[in-house]
């Protein structure tokens, strides 16, 4: 049994459908099952709420975890791994941070969370699978264009970016593979891809924005100080390069190449055309 723990996000809601569709034995763990239209059968688990993580897991012999980007989410996956160890849980497959954020000094708070995590999941014992993808995708699709512009504070180097339906297609296939030994994967797409060129892609053309401009927009915009502090902190990691080189991990994990930046484009129409 496969317990699913973040089934209903931008990877998770691919890895619950990538389940059912395999007819894989598996439960989605949600804090109020009684609303989820999701395609496994959802059983309550609240991640601050340990004897509903410890029910809900009783009898799985693996977890999925994916908890929500927030300042907590050391501790809610903390709550979620001593939950698995008490339920049982042989194995965790993790969706963690760009392998090259990651530490106890990572590029950012949700990068040492992510690290955190894996090392209490190895001091557990338990066996592990760690995908760590660079950034997704689907997040160009919150970057709004105007005028012709696409402004972020991204700088000009190119990044691996991947599409979520991999990263969930990669834990559906680690996830079938109970047997499978403990190992770390970077995920990303075929090729690193730059923001001027995501901008022409779309029909726009890209300013890289001072860090301080972009700060005052995202709290024009109504985003917490530490929603401003993870985007400027990860913005300034990509920007340098580091998450730039693609990796095969994908192909190996699932048989056939990542999706291309164009790829989600054509699939994702609504994208391209400047507004």
């Amino acid at each position: 049994m496969i317990a699913v723990l973040g089934s209903t996000g931008t990877i998770g809601t691919h890895v619950a459908v990538g389940l059912a569709q395999r007819g894989a034995p598996a439960r989605a763990l949600l804090r109020s099952p009684e609303r989820a239209q999701s395609p496994l059968a959802a059983v309550r688990a609240d991640l601050h709420d340990a004897a509903s993580l410890r029910r809900a897991m009783d009898g799985a012999d693996q977890l999925f975890l994916l908890t929500p980007h927030g300042p907590a989410q050391d501790l809610a996956e903390a709550a979620a791994i001593d939950a698995a160890v008490s339920a049982g849980v042989r194995r965790i497959v993790k969706v963690s941070g760009g392998a090259p954020s990651l530490g106890p000094n990572g590029a950012s708070s949700t990068a040492v969370a992510h690290w955190r995590s894996e090392q209490r999941i190895e001091a557990a014992g338990l066996r592990f699978c760690f995908l760590r993808p660079s950034y997704l995708m689907q997040n160009v699709a919150s970057l709004e264009t105007k005028a012709g512009l696409l402004a972020a504070p991204m700088g000009r180097a190119p990044i691996a970016m991947v599409d979520a339906r991999d990263v969930a297609a990669c834990a559906v296939a680690e996830l079938l593979l109970d047997e499978a030994p403990a190992q770390a994967w970077h995920l990303t797409g075929p090729a690193g891809v730059t923001f001027a060129e995501v901008a022409r892609l779309r029909g726009a053309r890209y300013v890289d924005v001072p860090p301080r401009l972009a700060a005052r927009a995202l709290r024009r915009r109504g985003a917490s100080p530490f929603d401003v502090d993870h985007a400027l902190r990860m913005a300034a990691y990509f920007a340098s390069g580091a998450d730039g080189a693609p990796t095969d991990a994908v192909r190996r994990l699932t048989g056939r190449p990542p999706r291309s930046f164009a790829d989600f484009l054509s699939d994702h129409p609504q994208r391209k055309a400047a507004r």
